[in-house]
């Protein structure tokens, strides 16, 4: 009798979501037609360099369809993205040329930590190495061009232990 109970209230219904009315999705298409013409146009251009950005094409789809109200921080998010480097391909090639140097600084620095974790136990590499930290930068900085101040200041540290720790290494040989 208690599961019953519990079962008949689980589903999505009890909580408060709603389907939203078909003429209320045909209303927000109208509108969305007339107010973000410019932004639905630039997504649908760029739907293959969105694929992997599951929030955009998110976006993309309640512009559309008109499932759901555009929150004016949603849209501020729309836009944002439309003058980011990581949607323009001309730029994202030029930022190419620009990190190559702090990409090859961040190899230097992955070579290292390597080096100083070989032969350690798998365990403390998955948790305590900053190697997942570092590969982790390394991507971002291809896929979106760009590090922030703490990322790089992350780094420097890492380079400075494990620089000391490299030094002490070959001290003890």
């Amino acid at each position: 009798m208690v599961a019953n109970m519990f079962s008949k209230n689980l589903n999505m219904a009890s909580f408060g979501y709603r389907k939203t009315k078909p003429e209320t999705k045909l209303k927000n298409r109208e509108e969305y037609k007339k107010l973000y013409s410019t932004e639905i146009k630039w997504l649908k251009e760029n739907l293959n360099l969105l694929k992997d950005d599951k929030f955009m094409i998110d976006m993309y789809t309640i512009l559309i369809t008109g499932s759901r109200k555009m929150s004016p921080k949603m849209i501020s998010a729309v836009r944002t993205n439309m003058n980011s480097p990581q949607y323009d391909v001309v730029t994202m090639i030029e930022r190419q040329e620009k990190i190559k140097p702090i990409l090859e600084k961040i190899n230097m620095v992955l070579e290292l930590v390597k080096e100083v974790d070989e032969g350690k136990d798998p365990y403390y590499v998955a948790n305590y190495s900053p190697l997942s930290f570092v590969t982790s930068i390394m991507s971002q900085l291809k896929k979106r061009g760009k590090l922030s101040e703490k990322q790089m200041g992350g780094l420097n540290k890492v380079y400075k232990r494990y620089i000391k720790m490299k030094e002490n290494k070959n001290d003890v040989r």
